[in-house]
């Protein structure tokens, strides 16, 4: 069966790095991707929102333009758009026509249940004769089974777009079902491709059924990469064609792959247990790469979370704190976990009031607090959220043997009841109802709770060298948005990447 590939890396794989990739490995991947029978190369999004995402979420025509000038003759570019970003069809024309020039493919990605607002979308359509428009719709797994559903749903937008993909967003469906799927709606006045994820390491077995049912466009990656579990593999795609002279084994791609096998280890994506039960399940792997990812869950606590299917979980409950509160005489501040409170943490605190009650963010921050050698009057709060309790329970005695000077406890209870180094403290522990939340989240809807306006931080350095730093660093900056809207007045003490009015503690 005839088909073509279109290669997403660069934009799917984006999730991992947050659309950021050095210019090195970009040209090592084009010039790669040119040498082989590729037709589309995804590079990312178009993009005029006011985000923190890097070049490849935000595309202009320098990078359109040295895309085209590497990749071979034959092949095409693409580039996705949010739907949700388009507020109507003039917004969508701008945003396209500056770039046009180097654009082939334009895709969006789109809800079955609401193709209503693709109308203004496909409306641009008309101004952009030589742009082939096209639709991924997700979420196949809820509508596998329900053919005339489907070819109803599809057969409106036949004249509207060029090809119409369908997503396997939760990466759970088999070779079988998709093969069933295919062949039952298959049109030939419709062009099919498909995207699937490998939460069950099956994506390329899908994909390879999906060729056989008459599908005639694939999304893959190389090495797989993609949020959450990943994708079909480029280069597997490519090794299993026999009906082609393929030439990969060049220098050029085999670096590449190695490349990016770096990357895989290092970022960890790719089928797994916790992915595959996340997908058997119903959540997509957006929402276990999250749990992981940004809410500092180990494999095991994210899966509890998945199964429980905690309702109303951005309502937090407090218990016990009613007695605890009494503690707090002015608004506290935060400490966070960077290295810099181990250099100048003493002199820092030596010189707050006595009656500013200190709060420790998780395991880097006490373990920082418990080497500084200094008596405070000061009341001292430990927050913990996610995996930080096991992280506490690896302490060397000494330090373990200090909680006991910690005055209070805010410890998410989910948690609690497998770590037996609290247990003797429990009169001290204010348990909340969250699960892994942001430490700076978790201690400002505390401070909401019992009636606190303002907050102080001090040492949130952010860690922007590292992949992990940086998804915390983008999580602690919507907690502070979060409070902010909420009407906490939050002030940093120390310097921060947090966008925040600074306080000099020596004046």
């Amino acid at each position: 069966m005839k088909y073509e590939i279109l290669d997403c890396t660069l934009r799917d794989g984006g999730y991992y790095t947050d659309w950021n990739f050095s210019s090195n490995l970009v040209k090592n991947y084009l010039k790669a991707i040119a040498k082989t029978p590729v037709k589309f190369i995804e590079l990312g999004y178009l993009s005029n929102q006011n985000d923190h995402h890097g070049p490849y979420f935000h595309l202009n025509t320098k990078i359109l333009k040295t895309a085209k000038q590497i990749l071979n003759k034959n092949q095409k570019i693409s580039v996705m758009i949010n739907a949700k970003e388009i507020k109507d069809t003039q917004t969508l024309i701008k945003l396209i026509d500056k770039n046009q020039k180097f654009i082939d493919t334009i895709r969006f990605a789109v809800d079955i249940e609401k193709l209503n607002i693709v109308e203004k979308i496909l409306k641009a359509k008309k101004k952009f004769k030589k742009i082939s428009f096209n639709l991924n719709l997700m979420y196949l797994s809820k509508w596998i089974d329900k053919y005339d559903y489907a070819k109803k749903k599809i057969n409106t937008l036949k004249d509207k777009c060029d090809v119409i993909s369908l997503v396997d967003s939760f990466g759970a469906l088999k070779p079988q079902q998709i093969y069933n799927f295919f062949k039952k709606i298959s049109n030939n006045k419709i062009k099919f491709g498909c995207h699937f994820h490998n939460n069950c390491g099956l994506a390329l077995a899908n994909s390879l059924a999906a060729i056989e049912a008459g599908c005639e466009l694939v999304d893959t990656t190389i090495k797989g990469m993609g949020r959450g579990a990943g994708n079909a593999e480029t280069e597997l795609l490519l090794a299993s064609n026999h009906s082609k002279e393929i030439k990969i084994s060049g220098f050029e791609f085999n670096n590449l792959l190695e490349e990016f096998e770096k990357m895989k280890s290092k970022l960890n994506w790719g089928s797994s247990y916790a992915y595959a039960y996340a997908a058997s399940n119903g959540y997509s792997q957006s929402e276990m790469m999250d749990l992981i990812q940004k809410r500092r869950l180990n494999v095991g606590l994210a899966l509890k979370t998945i199964s429980t299917k905690l309702k109303n979980k951005n309502i937090i409950k407090f218990e016990n704190f009613k007695k605890i509160k009494k503690i707090l005489k002015k608004p506290p501040v935060l400490i966070g976990g960077a290295s810099s409170f181990k250099i100048y943490g003493q002199s820092f605190l030596e010189n707050l009031d006595s009656k500013q009650s200190i709060i420790l963010s998780g395991s880097n921050a006490l373990s920082n607090f418990l080497d500084l050698k200094t008596k405070l009057k000061n009341p001292i709060f430990l927050i913990i959220s996610g995996s930080e309790l096991e992280k506490i329970q690896s302490f060397k005695n000494d330090k373990k043997n200090k909680l006991k000077n910690i005055s209070a406890f805010i410890v998410e209870k989910e948690f609690f009841a497998e770590n037996k180094l609290l247990k003797k403290y429990k009169n001290k522990i204010i348990f909340s109802s969250s699960i892994g939340l942001n430490p700076l989240t978790l201690t400002g809807q505390f401070l909401i709770k019992v009636g606190y306006k303002s907050l102080f931080l001090a040492f949130f350095d952010g860690q922007p060298e590292t992949e992990k730093g940086r998804v915390v660093m983008k999580e602690t900056e919507e907690s502070l948005k979060l409070l902010q809207n909420k009407g906490l007045k939050i002030n940093s003490y120390t310097k921060t990447f947090l966008k925040v009015s600074q306080v000099n503690p020596w004046i």
